[in-house]
Parts: structure tokens; sequence; C-alpha cells
């Protein structure tokens, strides 16, 4: 069956095609909204689907509604229609997968539910796509790499990536943008593999509505504006710990020698993480973190206990204060409590510590950064629940530590 392609990317459009083309094996598109960048990537795959015989492309995001909604329905479907028409595809939605006359196979699905993330990881592929990436967590990412394993000939497999720019804490920046390793900060070792271009709005203004530059993303707020029309790494808007800045970011060789004490916190479900944090008189310091993906929770705490984690000196012994909802996990975490899970106060006391500048982050604690700009509170006045784990896990030791009556004072 022939093809009927009717793409006419715009200039900027051209440009990132001919990235994806080049050497680079891992591949982010970044910028403002309605920039393009999902339709470039959605095209790719198609393009690579139906050149490719057999072969086996992944499209995930962090909630399968979301990439069902967002790059199935509004992208991909229009765009099969337009290039191998209705009858050179089916869609079989039981399985959030498209099968093309070839034989190839376009798979949709969500990495932020356990189903979802054990259905689709369960076979290899030739490309996967990450959408939205600054909702995706580092570990999660780097699980999925395993999967890009398929072999048929001919058929250089990549990832690719897009996103509205977040924090430039967030792992994506430090990966593409500094071109350094997340978790540990080294230059990376081919940095020539990991490759990463801006669209934004403007270069896509012919296939916009005319008023959707002018009166819709000039007229947001000062933040929103600078990411999702100008494709600006920077805080979200409604960030939590705004006060935060990178002056409380310390080096190991600038920590206390000595602390009063310890505490950690932990946090379960699909992104397992973990977070150890010690107190010198009023001062809290944030010491390490650790998280994981799809991990049980007797596997992530021999982790911990490998990783020395929840060692303590002096047998002081560590507190781990838990998700109460975690149930009989709790008792599988060395230390193991039920935490505090006032949400609202634990975010005050933290915040109050935050601009009285008792807080620090050690910069070791990867998780940590990488969320604490991202973690906000939407139009309504709630939490965002994305991408907050390591924010869960560090109020849960905070606050719950407090809340047992021996601060100091």
């Amino acid at each position: 069956m022939g093809t009927a392609v009717v793409f006419k990317p715009t200039s900027i459009q051209r440009k990132a095609l001919s990235l994806l083309k080049g050497g680079a094996k891992h591949i982010l598109l970044f910028g403002g909204s309605r920039s393009g960048k999902t339709t470039v990537l959605v095209m790719a795959i198609i393009f690579r689907a139906l050149m490719y015989a057999g072969s086996r492309h992944l499209i995930c995001r962090y909630r399968a509604k979301d990439a069902k909604s967002s790059v199935l329905r509004e992208t991909l479907i229009p765009w099969l229609n337009n290039t191998v028409s209705n009858n050179g595809y089916r869609y079989l939605a039981h399985e959030s997968m498209i099968t093309l006359y070839n034989g190839s196979e376009i798979w949709i699905g969500g990495l932020g539910d356990k189903e979802q993330a054990d259905k689709i990881l369960g076979h290899e592929y030739n490309t996967i796509y990450f959408n939205e990436i600054s909702q995706i967590s580092y570990a999660a990412v780097t699980t999925a790499y395993s999967r890009l394993a398929m072999k048929i000939k001919g058929c250089r497999n990549l990832f690719y990536y897009d996103c509205n720019p977040g924090s430039p804490l967030h792992w994506a920046y430090k990966i593409f943008v500094l071109k350094k390793t997340f978790l540990t900060s080294e230059p990376l070792e081919k940095p020539e593999l990991y490759q990463s271009m801006i669209l934004n709005p403007e270069d896509n203004r012919a296939n916009l509505p005319d008023d959707y530059i002018s009166d819709i993303l000039d007229a947001l707020p000062e933040k929103q504006r600078a990411r999702f029309r100008d494709g600006l790494w920077t805080k979200t808007e409604g960030v939590i710990y705004e006060k935060f800045d990178e002056t409380m970011i310390v080096k190991i060789s600038e920590l206390p020698e000595k602390f009063d004490r310890y505490a950690g916190g932990q946090d379960f479900g699909l992104n397992i993480t973990f977070v150890k944090i010690a107190w010198v008189g009023e001062k809290i310091f944030v010491l390490d973190d650790y998280g994981a993906f799809n991990m049980t929770t007797q596997s992530f705490n021999e982790e911990l206990s490998a990783r020395r984690l929840l060692n303590c000196p002096d047998e002081m012994g560590l507190p781990v204060y838990c998700d109460p909802a975690g149930g009989e996990r709790i008792q599988e975490i060395t230390g193991g409590v039920k935490a505090n899970n006032s949400v609202e106060s634990g975010i005050d006391y933290i915040n109050a510590k935050i601009e009285r500048r008792q807080f620090f982050v050690c910069d070791r604690c990867t998780g940590v950064l990488s969320e604490i700009w991202d973690y906000c509170r939407d139009e309504a006045g709630q939490v965002v629940k994305v991408n907050d784990h390591f924010m869960d896990a560090l109020r849960y030791a905070i606050f719950s530590d407090i809340q047992q009556g021996i601060i100091l004072s």
C-alpha cells in the first residue's frame, strides 16, 4: 500500500527533523506550548514504522489517559489518516496499540500506573518516545531504557523526548542542556549522543489561530509566559517552595561534621523514594535520597542498606517515617513507622524553615532537587500530584520528626 504524506513542516521543524536524522541516540525537543514538538516526533515515528516493516514503537507519558488524549487522538490518528488513510492501520483500543498494514506497531501507554507500566514494558521497541518528560521521573525513564532492544535490519534504535521546560534543576536540563550525568554531575561520557533543540510557538505561527500568541500566551502570568511562550527553564507557576534558592544547595564538604539526630522519610508506589535528613540545632540538612521505579519494598529496603543510607553514627538509630497508606509495606522498611501525613501543616513548616534559611540540601540529593522547583499548586490551590514522590518523603521525614516532641529549641 502506498502512502500520501502531506506533512509540510515549518523551517524550524525541518531543522528538528534533520536533528533526528543525525548521530544522536537521545533527542529532546523542548519549548513553548503548541510549538509543533509532538507533531515532529509523531511524524518521525510514523515514518520509521512505515520504513521498517514489523518494527515496534512506544509513545508514553506519565498518565495513559493523557497520552491517549493529547498524542493518540489529537496527533497520531489524524496524521495516520493523512499518510496511510484509515484503511492502512487498525487501532486496538483494549491494547492501546496501532498496527500498520506492514506489521509495524505503535503502542501508547503511561508510566504512572503499575498495570500499564508492566504491560508496555513487557515488550521491546525500536523507538521509545517520552512525551512531556517534565512529569516523568528519572527512575521511570531509565527503567524503560532496557526495552529499546528490538532488532530490525537497518533500523537504528532511538529515544525521543519532549517537554514544556520545567525548572533548571530538572534531570532533563542537567543531561541535555548542561551535558552532565544526572546522579553524579560528571560530564557525559558521550555528549554527542544527547542532543536537544528548542521549538517555540512563534516558530509555528502559521499553524496556530491568529490570536493564540497575542491573546493567550502573551497574557499569561510571568512564569507561565516564560515557560509556555518562550520555552525557558524556570520555576513553575505556583511553586510551593518558592523561597528555596541555589544558595541552599551545599556540597558534601560543606556539611557539618556532627549532627544532633537523623530521620528518614519513605514514600511507596510505582515510584518508590527515600529521603534522609539530619538536624543541627534548628537547621535541617537533607543528606541523601534514593528512588527506584517498579521495585518491591523488600528489594528497595535491601538497596537502602547496601548503599548505607540507613546507617547513623554512634548507633543513634534512624526512624524512617513512612507513608501511612503503605500498610504492611511499612514493616518491610528497617526502622519503618507511620508518618504524620498532615500535608498543609508539613508544607507550612518546611516553608518556614526555608524562609528562615534553616533548610539546606546536599547537592548529591538529585531526587529532591529535581522536584523541589516543580512541586506546585494548580489554579484551585491543590497540590499537583505529579512527580512529587521525593517531596512526599521529605515531608514525612521532617514533619513527622518534629511531631515526636523532640525538636530542639
